[in-house]
């Protein structure tokens, strides 16, 4: 097979002397070549045997031979990158393609689903931004929290099918008094990087909880006897097991947990683990050891496709339609969250009641979707309320503001196609009230943090996972931003205490609607999440974050036997290469 050292000597050579036939000299040959006589009758020759040239040599010194390369140099680009793709090897592809994305970009989307080698199932998916912070107990978006539930366990779990709470890393529970909880563990679960899960790293990974106001109430952790643990609260909580099934409360292996890089490449106890993670691929393998079923797929690659982005923030897509692997089928929702605008309580501008009506007035979703593409209008509806079912009250007519301010801070979170589209629409709509909107571009740890007090609104996006009553009870309190910019509303946070206490209204949904008649919430799209995947991917359901669970997804053989090293069936100039 031939070696990346021989299609670059191929590559410097049609660069040389072109696709017509020449004489010339071996020696001539070989000094285009930057190598011995010797070395270039060895190259020659493999060059021939791959079909990439004709080559007759004459015998003699000096005489002259006759060279033709029947290959041209991008067809043998072409085929060298669909060899790396098939193999998985999107660094090396990238690297060898260079500036060429009119090469790379069609045999990307070519490999994308579906693919075995050497009988292991594999999916291939693509995605548009790096993921480099996957540690559960940082900030997560969307995405990060779908992987991080493939990559972590938590004591309990909620089941996506019916919405319960069950057993995860506890295999029951019991509550034996409104203060004090007892879990038992599952015996002989086993972190990705081999170590046995103790007691130890369940309380230490809970006990690290305890700054954050979700888990304030967590006074101390015992363990009476092995596998055992004792939770004692300060404060009554019926919600506790819905708590611990939150992504931040997932267990890690305390000596790795401070490690650097381990928000790159963490170490869980799921059913996949991280083998590769770089800003152009993620590499997840399913873990031999998972004390559950053992996933079905051998290895989920998301390839990072950003040319793609204004399609893939809230598009998934598992293949393509081909003749011989099958058509596409495919999934829609509304997400159970939305975009939302947040008028922070520390703007001096935003003190004024009537100024937060207008701005709510003119910032309205109808006038945002009038000036964005109208690729994005098709994913978007208008938005009421947090969710889609949440149809809130308007609020009391205010007079207008007797003073409008001249310019207004806006940070929205960076990677976010869409977020620069909705600013721009903002910006244009107050530009022509006489008002500079300023956008910030943040990182999100950055924005979610709310440590910018100089700004006056923030632009965000929210995914719940499920819409039951804990769900915005954990967003609201579970967020660092929301603490600053309404730090000023202690109805809001006095209310979501008494209810986390004993479940009596007014709930998560009464105590956010206040905030937003007052302007402070200003809901502006409910977005349509969408997942295809070819008849051939079988178990594949979207979930609430747009995804689909890993452990169920299995690939059914193509007809006449499975399609090895490719997504794509076979190609007229496809070849075998190495690596």
């Amino acid at each position: 097979m031939p070696t990346s050292r021989l299609h670059q000597q191929f590559q410097r050579l049609a660069q040389q002397i072109g696709n017509e036939e020449r004489e010339i000299s071996l020696a001539e040959v070989a000094e285009l070549l930057c190598c011995t006589p010797r070395n270039a009758r060895l190259l020659l020759r493999r060059m021939q045997d791959q079909g990439w040239l004709s080559w007759s040599a004459e015998a003699g010194r000096g005489r002259r031979s006759r060279l033709l390369l029947l290959d041209s140099q991008e067809s043998l680009i072409r085929r060298r990158l669909r060899a790396l793709l098939s193999q998985g090897q999107l660094t090396q592809a990238v690297r060898l393609a260079e500036d060429r994305l009119d090469l790379l970009t069609p045999l990307l989307i070519e490999q994308l689903g579906q693919a075995t080698r050497e009988g292991r199932q594999i999916l291939r998916v693509p995605y548009y931004r790096p993921l480099p912070m996957l540690l559960p107990t940082d900030p997560l978006r969307r995405s990060e929290i779908h992987l991080s539930r493939q990559i972590f366990n938590g004591l309990t779990r909620r089941n996506e099918e019916n919405g319960e709470i069950e057993g995860d890393l506890a295999h029951h529970w019991e509550r034996l008094s409104p203060c004090h909880w007892r879990f038992y563990l599952r015996p002989a679960v086993r972190f990705h990087h081999g170590r046995e899960l103790g007691v130890e790293d369940v309380m230490e990974s809970l006990l690290a909880l305890r700054e954050r106001p979700l888990f304030a109430h967590l006074l101390r952790l015992e363990s009476p006897w092995p596998r055992t643990l004792d939770l004692h609260l300060d404060s009554p909580d019926p919600w506790l097991p819905h708590l611990l099934a939150e992504p931040v409360a997932a267990i890690l292996p305390r000596e790795l947990k401070g490690e650097p890089g381990f928000a790159l490449q963490p170490v869980g106890t799921g059913p996949y683990r991280v083998t590769a993670n770089d800003p152009l691929q993620l590499c997840l393998g399913a873990f031999d050891d998972y004390f559950g079923l053992r996933a079905l797929l051998d290895e989920i690659d998301i390839w990072m496709l950003p040319e793609l982005a204004e399609r893939l923030e809230s598009h998934l897509q598992l293949g393509h339609d081909s003749p011989e692997l099958g058509t596409m089928r495919g999934e829609s929702e509304l997400e159970s969250g939305c975009y939302f605008l947040l008028q922070d309580d520390r703007s001096r501008p935003l003190q004024d009641p009537a100024l937060r009506q207008w701005l709510t007035n003119l910032l309205n979703p109808i006038a945002l979707m009038a000036r964005v593409a109208p690729e994005l209008q098709r994913g978007w509806t208008s938005a009421l309320g947090l969710l889609p079912h949440w149809r809130e009250a308007l609020p009391a007519p205010q007079p207008s503001p007797v003073l409008l301010p001249d310019r207004l801070v806006l940070a929205c979170f960076n990677q976010h196609l869409e977020f620069n589209e909705c600013a721009g629409a903002m910006a244009s709509l107050l530009a022509e009230q006489g008002i500079r909107l300023e956008v910030r571009s943040l990182d999100y740890d950055r924005w979610v943090s709310g440590e910018d007090e100089d700004v006056d609104l923030w632009l965000g996006t929210l995914n719940l996972e499920h819409e039951q009553a804990f769900a915005p009870y954990a967003w609201l309190l579970g967020t660092p931003l929301l603490q600053r910019v309404w730090g000023r509303q202690p109805g809001l946070w006095q209310g979501l205490t008494q209810w986390r206490a004993g479940g009596a209204e007014p709930g998560p949904r009464a105590l956010l609607a206040q905030v937003q008649r007052q302007g402070w919430f200003v809901p502006l799209f409910h977005h349509w999440l969408e997942l295809e995947s070819r008849v051939g991917v079988h178990g594949v359901r979207m979930t609430a974050l747009g995804w689909f669970d890993f452990r169920s997804a299995w690939l059914k053989p193509v007809q006449g036997g499975e399609q090895e090293e490719t997504g794509a069936g076979s190609h007229p100039d496809a070849g075998t290469l190495e690596s």
